[in-house]
């Protein structure tokens, strides 16, 4: 059955970075990376390679500059999907660039990837001929400006337990059985692929592990002892969790006092419907003891999400002091010196509280918001402008 299409923000700005240039579209699999190309594409000649089907590569393998102007003049634009299998991938853009550039009228070049990992290679072999874009599962103002903040605040939270996902926003009843396929069948698969993991069980108990700290600071060493594995591995593996796009860290602030907690961090999920998989709980919020942790989970993801979206360069952090009675903040957020903080309250009856005016006295310049499920339309209706 073919769902409706749900306008994504990153249309505009794909269109706005290709040509000549290409453009790589990368986030975890199953969000809609080539819906959305398929979607931009539909009313154009396109040529489509998709590196999941055999001889995709032997089609992609150019031996003279004609084959590559070949591969251009079949169409308007060029999708190459799921990109890093195809082997070479860097020397391809580099020519498909190049002789785009020559071009009356340029291509738009595409490419997919559910990996971060060849970015950095892809970016450095074809210096200044790409343009790479992180994508998310849904936003909030993206199903809100399909069916209404209304609609939306009103089940908003069933999306926080269940998340964000494409198939899991279009099909709510199956919802949890989805999400428990996708994480046996999906959410690694590309990352066993690429990574040579010695201790793949000892992986998969990390993550349930991480699942079950979120909005918690973790510490490598401890992590490294419930594990069973050395500090060193385990801080290598969460940095290609993070790399995959499967987790986010989230440091904390250090500016002004000296008993600002220096080196924290905080790790989420990338939604919170997969990580409510991962421990196979999908408790309705109001019966959950994480329901703080998971709301902070989901209210981070969406500021990333929009500040991804926007590509507008705002760093993400928390805050924490090390007092006998230390005072914290949710996250805080730094664009060119401004600080703009929130409170993740699972109640909208809470207005303000001690820790924000404790972070206000060190940083009078900011600003302190508290948010809760209820109202936070405050926050992301017209979020373009925030």
């Amino acid at each position: 059955m073919k769902h409706k299409y749900i306008h994504r923000f990153l249309e505009g700005e794909l269109l706005k970075d290709t040509p000549p240039r290409a453009v790589v579209l990368y986030g975890p699999r199953r969000i809609g990376k080539s819906t959305l190309l398929e979607h931009l594409v539909t009313q154009t000649p396109c040529r489509w390679f998709n590196a999941d089907l055999p001889g995709v590569s032997e089609e992609l393998n150019f031996q003279t500059q004609g084959d590559v102007l070949n591969a251009l003049l079949q169409g308007k634009a060029i999708v190459i999907d799921e990109a890093h299998k195809i082997a070479d991938i860097s020397s391809i853009v580099k020519l498909l660039v190049d002789a785009n550039e020559k071009l009356k009228e340029p291509r738009q070049i595409f490419m997919t990837s559910s990996s971060a990992f060849y970015l950095i290679a892809i970016k450095e072999s074809a210096l200044g001929r790409v343009v790479s874009r992180q994508m998310w599962p849904f936003s909030l103002d993206e199903i809100a400006a399909d069916s209404g903040w209304g609609n939306l605040i009103e089940n908003i939270e069933h999306r926080i337990v269940y998340g964000m996902m494409p198939l899991v926003c279009e099909q709510p009843e199956q919802a949890r059985a989805y999400l428990m396929d996708y994480c046996e069948g999906y959410l690694l698969r590309d990352f066993f692929d690429e990574n040579v993991i010695k201790y793949p069980a000892k992986l998969r108990k990390l993550l349930k592990i991480l699942a079950y700290s979120v909005g918690s600071e973790i510490s490598y060493d401890s992590l490294a002892r419930e594990v069973g594995l050395n500090r060193l591995t385990v801080e290598d593996y969460v940095d290609r969790l993070q790399k995959a796009s499967l987790i986010r860290l989230c440091p904390s602030l250090s500016r002004n006092l000296a008993n600002e907690i220096k080196k924290g961090k905080k790790i989420y999920f990338f939604d919170t419907g997969v990580r409510n998989a991962l421990i196979n709980d999908f408790s309705p919020l109001a019966a959950r003891s994480d329901a703080g942790a998971l709301w902070e989970n989901f209210f981070f993801m969406e500021r990333v999400k929009l500040h991804d979206n926007r590509r507008d360069f705002t760093e993400m952090y928390f805050w924490r002091t090390t007092d006998r009675r230390p005072k914290e903040l949710d996250f805080v957020e730094v664009l060119d010196g401004k600080m703009r903080a929130f409170e993740c309250k699972l109640s909208s009856s809470v207005k303000t509280t001690p820790h924000a005016k404790t972070f206000l006295e060190a940083y009078p310049g900011a600003s302190v918001e508290i948010v809760s499920p209820k109202d936070c339309f405050r926050i992301f209706a017209g979020s373009e402008s925030n």
